[in-house]
């Protein structure tokens, strides 16, 4: 207790940053958590930023099925033959909210022939997304997440994460956290340019 009672400003800095740091690397867990993995030197893949993690060579395409918030159904066959940029996110969090005007952007430049984006939301079941979609202008598909997107991709534990699959609906690439524009648009690229 006379520890506490020292030391209770640098616990508290120390909480504050470690606060920022898990939710910017897309982490739900708690500050003391993230702070006990830092001192004693074990951080664990749920504090570790795992960015351009690859996922390649699946076996076979995975099969799912969603409904837009505008209430079209949604699935991996009406998805065939596109590149599919599957997009963990949430209202709340920050690099989420970084990362959609690449979305944006790349729904521009690719027909909906050539490439689809879904936004899996991960937001509370409840909590209405419309709002947020309509105020950011998200000009790409919007869906909440269900039992069918986790049992092919998942269950996502961080988000931002975007799953990349090819035109025969596997996955080629996966990456957690904020995923620069270049990088995005070069793997679209190279998998259009790969048309099976």
């Amino acid at each position: 207790m006379e520890f506490l009672k020292r030391n209770w400003s640098t616990l508290l800095l120390i909480g504050t940053i470690a606060a920022y740091l898990g939710l910017s690397m897309g982490t739900d867990r708690c500050p003391l958590c993230v702070v006990t993995d830092f001192a004693t030197g074990e951080i664990s893949d749920s504090t570790a930023p795992r960015k351009n993690a690859q996922v390649v060579g699946e076996l076979e395409p995975m099969t799912w099925q969603a409904k837009t918030i505008g209430g079209l159904e949604i699935n991996s066959e009406s998805c065939k033959g596109k590149v599919t940029l599957v997009v963990y996110w949430a209202t709340w969090c920050a690099p989420c909210r970084e990362e959609i005007p690449t979305l944006i952007a790349l729904r521009n430049d690719f027909s909906k022939d050539e490439i689809e984006i879904i936004g899996v939301s991960v937001d509370e079941a409840y909590k209405s997304i419309e709002h947020f979609v309509t105020t950011n202008k998200i000009n790409y598909d919007i869906v909440k997440n269900n039992e069918s997107l986790d049992q092919a991709f998942g269950p996502i534990r961080y988000i931002p994460t975007i799953v990349i699959l090819d035109q025969g609906g596997k996955v080629h690439q996966r990456h957690t956290g904020v995923v620069g524009p270049n990088i995005l648009r070069g793997q679209v690229h190279l998998l259009l340019e790969k048309k099976p």
